[in-house]
C-alpha cells in the first residue's frame, strides 16, 4: 500500500505529459514519462551541427532516451543524420547537445552525419524516440 502512494502523485503529472506526446512506462518500481522540448540546432567544434534540447522525465524511474534526426535542405531532401542516446533522473530535467557529455562520456547528441554546419540546413525532424527504463 505504500508503495501505491508513493506512485499516486505521479500519476496526475504523468496524465497531463501524455497528452504532450510523451512516451513512458511503467516498471515494478514506478513509471517513467519523457517529453522532449526546445530543440534547435547549435553549432559546436570545426563548425559542425547538432541538435540541442530537453528532455523532462515526470516519473520515479530513471529513463534512457534515443533520438535520431534527418537534416533537409530547402527542397525537404535528407541531407544528413544525427543521433543522441542518455539517461534522465526521476523527476528531472536533462539539457542534451553536441557538447553535453552522456553517462557514456559521449556527446549525447552527435553531429550530422557529412560534417554539415548548421547554415546548410534549412530544417531537421525528429525520426525516432525510444524511451525505455534505464
Amino acid at each position: 500500500m505504500r508503495a501505491l502512494r508513493r506512485r499516486l502523485p505521479v500519476l496526475p503529472l504523468l496524465a497531463v505529459l501524455a497528452g504532450c506526446g510523451g512516451h513512458g512506462g511503467t516498471t515494478s518500481s514506478g513509471a517513467f514519462e519523457v517529453v522532449i522540448t526546445d530543440e534547435r540546432l547549435q553549432t559546436v567544434d570545426g563548425d559542425r551541427c547538432a541538435v540541442r534540447g530537453n528532455a523532462t522525465n515526470a516519473g520515479n524511474v530513471r529513463a534512457r532516451v534515443e533520438l535520431a534526426y534527418d537534416a533537409l535542405d530547402a527542397s525537404g531532401r535528407t541531407i544528413g543524420t544525427s543521433a543522441g542516446s542518455f539517461e534522465v533522473s526521476p523527476f528531472s530535467n536533462f539539457e542534451f547537445g553536441g557538447t553535453r557529455l552522456n553517462a557514456a562520456g559521449q556527446p549525447s547528441s552527435s553531429v550530422f552525419s557529412n560534417g554539415l554546419a548548421c547554415s546548410a540546413i534549412d530544417r531537421f525532424r525528429r525520426t525516432r524516440l525510444h524511451v525505455t527504463a534505464a
